[in-house]
């Protein structure tokens, strides 16, 4: 396995390995290692069945199907399906995947660990996935910015908006049940990765995010906060985009990293297909 870090400070690209095959006990753990240490692996040219695809999430941890279920795989309900397509007059899977800074299902009292996507169709341009290092962000702050933050926490619930009219918010987006499934959570501001021990911001702005306030400071000070922190990690130091070519097995760590797609500007007639795997975490601290 040859590993090459292509980030200053995250991202790698993994060759030698064809993930169909399996892992020994050996292979898996240097693998493992590979992606604590970059936090995101990319892995070109992969041929994968669901049924192996969902068989190698299962290695990260428990498989948690995404919230709306109408896009679940027909068979391996772990399995959400990302598609810009129309088939049969229905999307054929989420279109835009999260289009703002996100970190997946941060909304929920147990964040994601791993998420993985395979890449089953990509058009010629665009369609790309954008991370950012939170760990990375956080050390960039001053000693002083960083002992303002300890302690923080913030409010958040799943596809909550001000704007109780954007397309993306729960109030449009979300049936009974599944807005049964999403309460009001907290977490914190600043988070240690129960691993390796890093320190990384845990705030991002995108709808599915839902980020209400930061508990125990004045609204405007809330706010204030809130948007200066979305400005410090959406700073391209800490920014690594990943260009797809179908077969790519990209592999990230939740839980110091955010990212974003910018599928909701591709054309109409160019069409990006992925799986993608979210596998459960732990309650963040």
């Amino acid at each position: 396995m040859e590993v090459r870090r292509i980030g200053e400070t995250f991202f790698a690209e993994v060759d030698d390995v064809d993930v169909s095959k399996g892992f020994d006990a050996a292979e898996w753990q240097a693998f493992y290692d590979a992606y604590l240490e970059h936090q995101v692996l990319v892995l070109h040219g992969q041929t994968l069945s669901a049924a192996r695809f969902h068989a190698l999430g299962e290695r990260f941890g428990p498989v948690e199907p995404h919230t709306v279920s109408m896009y679940h795989h027909d068979e391996f309900k772990g399995i959400t399906v990302l598609s810009n397509r129309t088939e049969m007059g229905r999307p054929k899977g989420i279109r835009d995947a999260g289009s703002s800074w996100h970190s997946d299902y941060s909304y929920k009292p147990v964040p994601a660990n791993a998420t993985m996507l395979y890449a089953l169709e990509i058009p010629d341009a665009g369609g790309d996935t954008i991370f950012a290092d939170l760990a990375a962000a956080y050390s960039a702050l001053s000693d002083e910015k960083k002992a303002s933050l300890e302690g923080l926490r913030v409010r958040q619930q799943y596809r909550w908006s001000r704007d109780k009219t954007h397309v993306e918010a729960r109030w449009n987006l979300l049936n009974e049940t599944e807005r049964e499934k999403t309460p009001e959570v907290v977490h914190p501001l600043v988070r240690t990765h129960p691993e390796t021990g890093r320190k990384g911001l845990f705030i991002s702005n995108a709808v599915s995010t839902g980020i209400k306030d930061i508990l125990d400071l004045a609204p405007d000070a809330s706010q204030s906060l809130i948007d200066e922190l979305f400005a410090h990690t959406d700073d391209p130091r800490f920014q690594v985009r990943h260009k797809w070519q179908v077969g790519d097995l990209v592999i990230w760590d939740n839980r110091t990293l955010m990212h974003k797609a910018t599928t909701d500007v591709l054309p109409p007639d160019k069409f990006r297909t992925l799986y993608r795997i979210n596998t459960t975490g732990t309650a963040p601290y």
